[in-house]
């Protein structure tokens, strides 16, 4: 799976939260990165898996995505 910015309905994410679960069962997700938006307007970047040179790079990712 690669997704790039995509913007999903409520099913379409849930199937993908499903699809990174099940390749995170199987091996195939190295390093994730999320960036996750609450009800209440804050927000977190969670980011896991990988070595701390990946996770700081996708954090890195994530930031500058965020400009």
């Amino acid at each position: 799976m690669s997704r790039t910015g995509d913007v999903l309905d409520h099913e379409a994410a849930i199937a993908t939260l499903r699809e990174l679960l099940h390749e995170a069962e199987h091996g195939t997700l190295n390093c994730i990165a999320l960036r996750i938006y609450h009800a209440g307007g804050n927000w977190e970047d969670l980011v896991f898996g990988g070595t701390p040179a990946e996770q700081a790079q996708a954090l890195d990712h994530l930031w500058a995505a965020r400009d």
